[in-house]
């Protein structure tokens, strides 16, 4: 079966990493904790916000089922704090699996946060 968004993934990339990541998230970004933490990026595609929270002192694990996607946004995440994982909603087991606590979680296609989070094995 084909995955549009592995297909497409370089295009893709292309087109989210062309917006800048305080502009897109300009409404919710001073509910942020001041001190970083750990952040969950689900449906992370290039990795835009991933590398941006990385930029500012979290430690990011970023998830996005799209291997052509995934791919290449750890190939742009070297040298930042940014863990990539391969699962999905709404199961997230890799994600459960790592038994942690976030200080952020977010969907970026949906523009929900949640400040705080605990996602343990079941």
């Amino acid at each position: 079966m084909s995955d549009f968004y592995s297909d497409h993934a370089k295009d893709l990339a292309q087109s989210y990493d062309s917006l800048d990541f305080n502009d897109v998230h300009s409404t919710w970004l001073d509910l942020c904790p001041k001190k970083p933490g750990a952040a969950l990026d689900v449906g992370a595609g290039s990795g835009r916000d991933a590398r941006a929270l990385s930029k500012l002192g979290w430690t990011v694990h970023a998830v996005e089922p799209a291997t052509g996607l995934r791919e290449l946004g750890r190939k742009k995440s070297i040298h930042t704090e940014v863990n990539w994982l391969n699962d999905c909603l709404p199961e997230l087991n890799r994600v459960r699996h790592l038994n942690l606590r976030f200080d952020q979680f977010s969907f970026p296609r949906y523009g929900c946060i949640s400040p705080s989070i605990n996602v343990h094995k079941r």
